[in-house]
């Protein structure tokens, strides 16, 4: 089947013109990202994350030092992640006309379960993206990005399917110390690694579930951004015109988070909702229109520390399946108001991280299956370090989601988890050994994702992971444990 998400706007064009030429999703990173994302069905987005993570475009294209401004925030805390941008007409140099126009990302991939009991035996992925980007002057910037991506499943669910998608396809304009853009853009708000819980305003990618990296698990959305620097800090609004739920996988797919064959919802304990209501249901996927709401967050570089304060009133991407009715379980996309404030700070030669954020409406589903909201703080601190002072990068954290005052309801009201990666590259960088993990505290919930690739072949890279799940029946481990897989693939980026 082939599929195709259209763009909003006379941004349609664009992007077709940009799928001809080899357009496709640039991503260009504010901040470099690095995230994992924790998927609960009881409607907390599962978020991902980096000190904070802006993906937008091409990371400076042949003309883009011309008229922009860059400012590396210097505080310790920085050192890992931060990067500002912030754009400036003043003292541009350079030419007054640039354009470029590549594939920038190329991917396949093939996957075999390790299970008996998987609804499948073997998958296949594969990705191609480009863009076009184009800056007439330094005040001035356009640009055009798609992308095509293509899944395969064999044995009892069976579906290959293929899709078009725009990437981030916006106009900017720079002006004397801010930057305006309206298009498609990806932004990723948020400060812990791999669980940014201040991200409030990107649009997930869910079609391959936990398997990908952060920027490789976030679609862009349609957006107007005003970016300028307030007092010592910066200041950054996003206003989501049109909204853009998450993009969901084949309901055949083993990442689909309703699995009609054995009966089961990602988060729910199948003794509570029936296994035979689930298998034959209606699944209803409609998104709301109108626009995705708001948000703002003000980041500031203090000698002692990086801090950053969020607020944001917008639909969750992620959707919650309620039920609604015998029989039919329908997406919910609630509105919340969110709160949050974090911070980096560099001391005993690690950096550590801290997030807080409150939440005012937590899809969740009481005991006699109706549907409502419950207000919930998210919390995490972490440290990442290089032992001895060397290559190899361990990251650490400890997240946790409290819901408050809930009623009785089937979802669960409180989630400890620990997570973090280890990374060494070794044989002169041309091999890379890693890990990424989480575990369940206090409920079986494990995700392990070893993964050994080879570099030496540039921009090439061949990898070979495992990915393995386990855990209590209304864990993430649990839901997806017969979907533990082999992964061999080969991706490149131009």
């Amino acid at each position: 089947m082939l599929h195709s998400r259209r763009p909003p706007l006379t941004l349609l064009t664009l992007a077709i013109i940009a799928a001809c030429t080899s357009g496709g999703a640039a991503t260009a990173a504010d901040q470099p990202a690095v995230e994992e994302v924790i998927i609960d069905i009881g409607g907390n987005e599962p978020v991902g994350a980096g000190s904070e993570i802006v993906i937008e475009g091409p990371s400076q294209p042949s003309g883009s030092a011309s008229g922009e401004l860059i400012i590396e925030e210097s505080g310790p805390a920085a050192a890992p992640t931060d990067e500002t941008r912030i754009a400036g007409s003043s003292g541009s140099t350079g030419d007054t006309s640039d354009f470029e126009i590549r594939i920038d990302d190329v991917r396949a991939e093939y996957g075999r379960f390790t299970r008996s009991r998987a609804e499948a035996d073997s998958t296949l992925y594969g990705k191609v993206s480009g863009f076009a980007n184009w800056q007439p002057a330094p005040q001035w910037e356009f640009q055009v990005a798609a992308r095509v991506d293509g899944y395969s499943q064999d044995q009892r669910n069976a579906f290959t399917d293929i899709t078009a998608d725009y990437g981030d396809s916006f106009v900017r304009y720079r002006g004397d110390n801010f930057r305006l853009t309206a298009g498609t853009q990806t932004v990723v708000w948020g400060r812990l690694d791999e669980i940014p819980l201040s991200d409030r305003v990107s649009t997930a990618d869910l079609t391959r579930f936990v398997l990908d990296n952060l920027e490789d698990r976030r679609r862009s959305n349609p957006m107007l951004r005003a970016e300028t620097f307030l007092g010592s800090g910066k200041l950054d609004l996003v206003w989501l015109f049109d909204f853009r739920a998450a993009e969901l996988p084949d309901q055949d797919s083993v990442w689909y988070p309703i699995n009609r064959e054995s009966g089961r919802i990602l988060g729910i304990d199948p003794a509570i909702i029936p296994p035979a209501a689930v298998r034959n249901a209606t699944i209803i996927e409609d998104e709301p229109s109108g626009d995705g709401g708001f948000g703002a967050r003000y980041t500031r570089t203090h000698s002692f520390a990086d801090i950053g304060v969020t607020i944001a009133r917008t639909r969750q991407s992620t959707p919650y399946f309620r039920s609604a009715g015998v029989g039919r379980f329908q997406a919910e996309y609630p509105r919340s108001w969110a709160y949050g404030a974090d911070a980096a700070i560099d001391a005993g030669g690690a950096t550590w991280r801290v997030e807080l954020v409150y939440s005012s409406d937590n899809p969740v589903t009481r005991t006699d299956l109706s549907y409502t909201t419950t207000p919930g703080i998210a919390w995490g601190g972490g440290v990442e370090f290089h032992p001895g002072d060397g290559d190899t990068r361990v990251n650490l954290q400890l997240v946790g989601m409290n819901l408050i005052d809930t009623p009785a309801i089937i979802d669960r009201d409180e989630i400890y988890s620990i997570n973090g990666e280890i990374e060494a590259p070794f044989d002169r960088a041309r091999w890379r050994a890693r890990l990424d993990f989480y575990a369940g505290i206090g409920d079986k919930d494990i995700y392990l994702n070893p993964e050994v690739a080879f570099l030496g072949w540039e921009p090439h890279e061949l990898y070979l992971a495992l990915h393995y799940f386990a855990g209590d029946a209304d864990t993430l481990g649990g839901f997806h444990e017969d979907h533990s897989s082999i992964n061999l693939g080969w991706r490149a980026s131009f």
